[in-house]
């Protein structure tokens, strides 16, 4: 009979044990800086939900009088569960880690999760990328008014105690828009990257693995698309094909995802011509599988690491692009908040009520910049070349 193993505590700092208390304060007393700062900031982003949406609970979960749920106000609720949950394990496994195997403490899991902990600007971006999704993920809960609700303020208000970031020309909260906002451009910034991602995955495996005249064709046709320059591309199919409501988010997240999976066909063309002379694939090849498994179930998988990569950085690439669209009035139309349009619809009023443009704009930076520390970060932790530096 195999024996179980019984995973032991090992011994922690004491000051360790005050994340029980409250997750990140152990970190923080411990000298994990970065970590314990990246948590107080998601507590306080679940005590703020907790504190603004708990009293009005009952009337987002049932907003009919026929009883039917709303169900973002549940995803909400449960999200805010899971922040908690993960907050407070991260404060136990810190306080009572527990004791690895000598192969566990080197495998190649546990050294890419050393090395990123002790990254502290792929930190910074974890916890900043983090705080986005708590975000928009407890944006029912946090949103004190209905985004699209005209006059529920002054019109042109500055901040205040009712409108902490103030209120637009139309007298909406600014504050319940960026929250609404960041959902929809979170959304459109990692559904386009996972379409890009997909296309230009199996474009580059492809290319590489087959070679001759598949890969000279498959990469003239990625140079010829790399030639144009994206931005009028996109410019291009929006003007021709305009539609509205949820239809245009769909649009706009279709277009992105077509228009950028050639730089990561590049990567994974690259990779795989080295990796299919390989002696696994090698081995594969002799024991008779098809191109098609060994594509699929050994090329590609070895070949993702770049790829994470290269997707961590574009997702804030995709935002800003989604922002610039929406900027130029061809994105995602009003009045559906998004920081893109946000800015665009404050840029006439920014001398009479700056905080308009200047808060969108603002979590813009906030965005980039995040997944772009967390690509970083990424790129130190998976390269064995950078991981001693």
């Amino acid at each position: 009979m195999t024996a179980i193993v019984q995973r032991k505590a090992t011994e922690a700092p004491p000051l360790a044990r005050a994340g029980l208390l409250l997750p990140g304060l152990g970190h923080l007393l411990t000298g994990r800086i970065t970590i314990g700062i990246g948590l107080l900031s998601i507590m306080a982003i679940c005590a703020w939900a907790a504190v603004a949406g708990f009293p009005r609970l009952g009337d987002m979960l049932f907003p009919e009088l026929d009883g039917r749920i709303a169900w973002h106000p549940v995803v909400s609720l449960l999200s805010w569960v899971g922040l908690l949950a993960g907050a407070w394990h991260t404060a136990y496994r810190h306080a009572f880690p527990l004791e690895l195997s000598e192969e566990e403490r080197n495998s190649n899991l546990a050294i890419f999760l050393r090395t990123f902990s002790n990254h502290t600007t792929g930190m910074f971006g974890l916890y900043g990328a983090i705080a986005l999704f708590a975000f928009g993920l407890l944006t029912p809960l946090i949103a004190p008014y209905d985004p699209l609700a005209q006059y529920i303020g002054p019109k042109l208000g500055a901040p205040s105690a009712a409108h902490l970031l103030g209120t637009d020309y139309y007298g909406r909260d600014v504050l319940s828009r960026m929250l609404y906002g960041c959902r929809i451009s979170l959304t459109i910034g990692f559904v386009a990257v996972g379409i890009a991602a997909s296309i230009g995955t199996i474009v580059g495996a492809t290319a590489g693995y087959f070679g001759g005249w598949v890969d000279r064709t498959l990469m003239w046709f990625v140079d010829m698309l790399l030639s144009l320059p994206r931005l009028v591309l996109l410019l291009a199919v929006v003007s021709v094909v305009r539609t509205s409501g949820s239809q245009s988010i769909f649009l706009i997240v279709v277009i992105l995802g077509l228009t950028g999976w050639m730089g990561v066909s590049r990567i994974v063309r690259s990779q795989v011509l080295t990796l299919k002379q390989q002696d696994f694939i090698q081995a594969a090849r002799a024991l008779g599988y098809s191109s098609t498994r060994i594509v699929f179930v050994h090329l590609i998988p070895n070949a993702l690491a770049p790829v994470i990569v290269y997707c961590s950085l574009a997702i804030g690439g995709t935002i800003l692009t989604e922002a610039g669209l929406s900027f130029l009035g061809i994105g995602v139309p009003p009045p559906t908040p998004t920081w893109g349009t946000m800015v665009s619809e404050g840029k006439d009023q920014v001398q009479l009520a700056p905080w308009i443009a200047t808060f969108p704009g603002l979590a813009i930076v906030w965005a980039v910049m995040s997944f772009n520390l967390l690509g970083d970060g990424l790129r130190d932790a998976l390269d064995p070349k950078l991981r001693g530096r």
